[in-house]
């Protein structure tokens, strides 16, 4: 157990929580290079993200670097490392995995507690390097340019030993910074952002390709479980990379390419190590069931009398020879997106597949064993009607009608569990010039679905919070002019304070359509011509806030 160095309240919750997690992996704070990955957001939430984890993992594996892990969690002081209660402005480098644009304010607040300036122009070489990964980097990584030093776009496992490299080479902050500069897969934007803070060309995200697919030192799984988790103690596995669906309002479907599958030898190796430390294991991927091999390795799974668990399943790979070593296995729900309720405006949206196979991929769930089934929708969607939310309506009906016959037969009734969102156009997709719904609108839309689903049992129904929505999608298009929202939002200002006091750029952002080139479109899978930056020496010690 490590000592630290903070009030005994917060000392007893570090301590819990280090004593519930079991590990399979032993991560040392020690080494000539001292880094802290952090989560913005609770340890509950950040112990969640395989994202998260892995980039401990991949830290961990680098020569003499002593890692450490830190959270925006109020219950075990901001500010500090979870490990040792090490001040975080103590590290030499601070890296930060960040899923959701949401928690882009947790940056700065952790920033706050730990002492250290937000802004990049207020920083020096005493500071610790900043440095942020996961798909916020890559989607839109302009309205957190006033803050971070080095943004990493694109995947970890090519990127981050390679970064770390550089640091332990070059203490040199400025030649450091130049040297990422020069190299795809990294937005530096002291280099890559002109003197109007816009960027001065184009930048590469980096991706695995086939071969490091093959490679089982490239495949992502826990080495941490703990009881203090969405997950509750099971050990997460990736089994793919990208899709086969090209849905328009999917960031993963356009920027992760097709479809590639770890090899089953590679991801059944990883299991083993997981079935250490738990028997309950969980498979994520943006398609779980097209893995060609997903059912020997549920099979596989089963013989060991491992609980599992799949993040979500495509409709057309809701199977027999899937589902039913799923059910066996302990499994009582599944999660499907049909996205809306018309076979017409699926196919609009790249979705081509029809009511009738969603009912049936449903009554095929549970005629294997599977109790209670989550159905995600989208409202909002370009060209959607009233007939395409009433069709929402009529599908979910005809859904629980079935599960309740089903259920009848075998003596229980699961939980049909119905999550809506609003759309929010993402960077880099055919939606990504879309306006979103107003806020009358979505409520009124919303309210279709509500009075249609009226009376109707055994049904949960997730309402989408739409005030988040709408600072999600200016957040998602903004440009560095976004950062004085964010400095508010960690200021203390409540988010209702922040959409009125910014009513203006934010409606403007999210409610219009895009025309021309957006300043946010510079994020590329493509090579892009090398030229040597040429931002001058100042723009690394000046920057204009908002």
């Amino acid at each position: 157990m490590y000592s630290v160095h903070y009030p005994l309240a917060v000392d007893n919750a570090n301590r819990q929580l280090l004593e519930a997690e079991r590990r399979v992996l032993n991560v040392t704070p020690a080494g000539g290079l001292r880094i802290g990955v952090g989560y913005p957001n609770t340890y509950s939430v950040g112990m969640s993200s395989l994202a998260f984890q892995w980039a401990v993992e991949l830290a961990s594996s680098c020569d003499d670097v002593g890692v450490e892990r830190f959270f925006a969690d109020p219950a075990i002081a901001i500010g500090r490392t979870l490990e040792t209660g090490s001040a975080l402005g103590d590290l030499d480098v601070l890296a930060w995995s960040c899923s959701f644009e949401l928690d882009a304010v947790n940056v700065l607040t952790t920033l706050d507690a730990a002492g250290i300036p937000r802004l990049r122009g207020q920083r020096n070489h005493r500071h610790p390097l900043l440095i942020l990964g996961g798909a916020v980097a890559s989607i839109n990584p302009l309205p957190l340019a006033p803050v971070i030093d080095v943004f990493v776009l694109g995947s970890a496992e090519l990127l981050w030993a390679p970064l770390l490299t550089l640091v332990r080479e070059n203490p040199d902050r400025g030649r450091l910074l130049l040297e990422l500069a020069n190299r795809d897969g990294y937005f530096v934007p002291a280099h890559h952002l002109g003197a109007d803070h816009r960027p001065n060309g184009k930048r590469r995200r980096i991706e695995k390709r086939e071969a490091h697919m093959a490679d089982p030192a490239m495949l992502p799984a826990s080495h941490v479980i703990t009881p203090h988790t969405e997950y509750r103690s099971r050990g997460l596995v990736e089994m793919s990379r990208g899709c086969p669906e090209k849905c328009k309002y999917c960031w993963v479907s356009y920027n992760y390419g097709r479809l590639r599958c770890y090899p089953s030898e590679a991801i059944l190796e990883k299991v083993e190590r997981i079935a250490q430390i738990t028997d309950r294991v969980g498979f994520v991927a943006t398609a779980v069931g097209d893995h060609p091999e997903l059912a020997e390795i549920l099979e596989e799974c089963r013989h060991r009398d491992l609980e599992v668990a799949l993040s979500s399943l495509r409709i057309p790979a809701m199977r027999e020879e899937i589902l039913r070593p799923l059910a066996e296995s302990g499994a009582r729900s599944v999660t499907i997106a049909p996205e809306t309720g018309t076979d017409q405006l699926r196919r609009r949206l790249n979705k081509p597949i029809t009511n009738a196979a969603i009912l049936e991929a449903a009554d095929t769930a549970l005629r294997c064993g599977i109790d209670s089934l989550k159905m995600y929708f989208i409202i909002g969607l370009p060209g959607e009607t009233d007939e395409d939310v009433t069709g929402i309506v009529d599908l979910l009906r005809q859904v629980q009608e079935m599960m309740v016959g089903r259920g009848r037969e075998r003596g229980r009734v699961g939980t049909l569990h119905a999550g809506f969102n609003v759309l929010v156009p993402k960077p880099y997709t055919p939606y990504a010039r879309q306006s979103m719904l107003t806020r009358k609108e979505a409520r009124r839309r919303l309210q279709i679905v509500l009075d249609g689903l009226a009376g109707v049992g055994n049904l949960r129904i997730d309402r989408p919070a739409y005030r988040e929505s709408i600072w999600q999608a200016y957040l998602s298009r903004g440009d560095c002019s976004a950062y004085a929202a964010l400095d508010m939002a960690a200021s203390g200002c409540s988010l209702g304070e922040l959409l009125t006091s910014h009513r203006r750029e934010i409606e403007a952002s999210a409610l219009n359509t895009v025309d021309g080139n957006p300043v946010w479109q510079f994020v590329t899978s493509a090579p892009v011509k090398k030229t040597e930056p040429k931002a001058p020496p100042e723009m690394q010690a000046k920057h204009v806030k908002g």
